[in-house]
């Protein structure tokens, strides 16, 4: 592979440009060119003002529009991809309150249609933003979505409408709800972690493709190679890192793991797992406890054929230590410290998963969507959902509407109660899933490789009024 990328999709435009590297001595004309990855500080993602000064409320601005990304090579050569953002700066932050009214004014500048779904979000089925929710929002048109937020959590927004090349245009955003009873932190670190794809022959960037295969393209880290993060020793951070990749798996490590939830903000209980695979659409939380050592979070190979993948892990990005000291202990986390609910035995709803590569063609229960039925679930009852994925390659299984608890992976349950909204499934394995049927409305079922989804790999499931 010639080269290693930087995209901006989620810098900010006014960050200075890589300085060259030093070298005492001349570099020959036919020599390797300098990587320049790591002599870039980590990027925050810009935060979008609150245009509502109510308390209990929050008010932001979104504007689909074409955006040029911006993508420097390790010869210092800047390239760029003419792809999608929701603001002039890249990619948007959005930090709200538990409890609080959001509404966001959405403009569409594309030249074609699009929508705003909030994904991990319960919101009302008509602020969904999917196409037989109501019509999609056109060129020049507008559309306002406004729903309470009741769950905190490290959420992500995107379109679903033509959503393959448009999320891998680019056009995302981030949507954290904060809870006001966790604890202080030195930091609340977001880390939107994204693939892009460079042509080894012609050095051409190949956009609006993350359909890596056999291999995934440069990771960027908000919208950087490896980048450089400096902190202090003494210092805690909640760190929250997001997949947004169309087809990439991440499968990250680093010194001392403390994870503290996953899509839906914190979890029972604090883990520490050797290593935390994202899946497309996946999130973690997590605890740095920093101190005197540097540290880097790396990157293991794996892929969406069969999980880890032969190689070496590399360097998302790296972490400096400015003033050494020692590492604080580890805060009062709110974890919920409830055990899995017991697994009834019977299943409501069962869903396959089927399909090959070779074919491009992804099915659910034997159909491609549209086609298939729907299952149906009358509001106020659980449901126990069985998800069997029989094809050779692993899917991230997503529900729009409502989370669901996790019941087992392959007949064990978890050590703690386990809350996502999109939950990994390896080759031939078979989850169990309990879902609150709460929110009425005919909400999405889907795999979330977005290439798979497209091919068909989609369902529906409707919560019904009772009659």
């Amino acid at each position: 592979m010639i080269l290693a990328l930087l995209a901006c999709s989620g810098g900010d435009d006014s960050a200075p440009a890589a300085p060259s590297p030093v070298d005492s001595d001349p570099t020959p004309a036919d020599s390797a060119a300098p990587d320049t990855r790591g002599l870039l500080p980590l990027a925050r993602l810009p935060e979008l003002e609150d245009l509502d000064p109510a308390d209990g409320a929050v008010r932001v601005a979104l504007v689909a529009a074409p955006h040029t990304h911006s993508f420097t090579d390790t010869d210092n050569t800047t390239h760029t991809v003419d792809g999608f953002a929701y603001s002039s700066s890249g990619t948007p932050l959005i930090r709200a309150q538990l409890g609080d009214t959001f509404t966001a004014d959405f403009t569409n500048d594309l030249d074609e249609p699009t929508t705003i779904h909030w994904h991990g979000l319960a919101v009302p089925y008509d602020m969904d933003g999917v196409t037989w929710t109501a019509d999609p929002i056109g060129p020049g048109e507008g559309f306002t979505y406004t729903f309470t937020l009741t769950e905190p959590g490290t959420f992500w927004f995107h379109p679903h409408f033509n959503t393959d090349e448009q999320v891998s245009g680019g056009l995302y955003g981030v949507l954290i709800v904060e809870d006001p009873a966790d604890p202080a932190v030195d930091e609340d670190l977001v880390l939107l972690i994204d693939d892009w794809d460079l042509d080894p022959i012609t050095a051409e960037i190949d956009d609006m493709d993350h359909d890596h295969v056999a291999a995934e393209g440069s990771w960027t880290v908000n919208g950087q190679l490896q980048p450089t993060l400096t902190l202090d020793g003494g210092s805690a951070l909640r760190v929250r890192v997001l997949n947004v990749s169309n087809l990439g798996y991440l499968d990250l490590t680093w010194p001392d793991i403390r994870q503290l939830g996953s899509d839906q903000g914190i979890g029972g209980a604090l883990s520490s797992p050797d290593s935390i695979v994202l899946s497309p659409g996946d999130r973690a939380e997590a605890e740095w406890l920093i101190g005197e050592d540097s540290f880097t979070l790396d990157d293991a190979p794996y892929v969406h054929q069969g999980g880890s993948a032969w190689g070496e892990a590399s360097a998302l990005m790296d972490v400096e230590i400015g003033t050494p000291s020692a590492a604080p202990s580890g805060l009062d986390w709110p974890f919920s410290g409830l055990m899995p609910t017991p697994d009834p035995g019977h299943t409501d709803i069962t869903y396959v998963f089927s399909g090959s590569r070779e074919t491009g063609v992804w099915l659910m229960n034997g159909a491609v969507f549209p086609d298939g039925d729907i299952d149906e679930v009358t509001l106020g009852d659980d449901a126990i959902i069985e998800v069997r994925n029989l094809s050779p390659a692993e899917h991230p299984y997503h529900l729009h509407g409502m989370p669901f608890e996790v019941l087992s992976i392959d007949g064990i349950a978890p050590a703690a109660r386990q809350m996502e909204d999109t939950l990994n499934l390896g080759v031939y394995s078979t989850v169990r899933l309990r879902v609150e049927g709460n929110n009425p409305g005919d909400w999405m079922s889907h795999c979330h490789i977005l290439p798979h989804a497209e091919g068909g790999m989609m369902s529906v499931l409707r919560v019904n009024s009772p009659k």
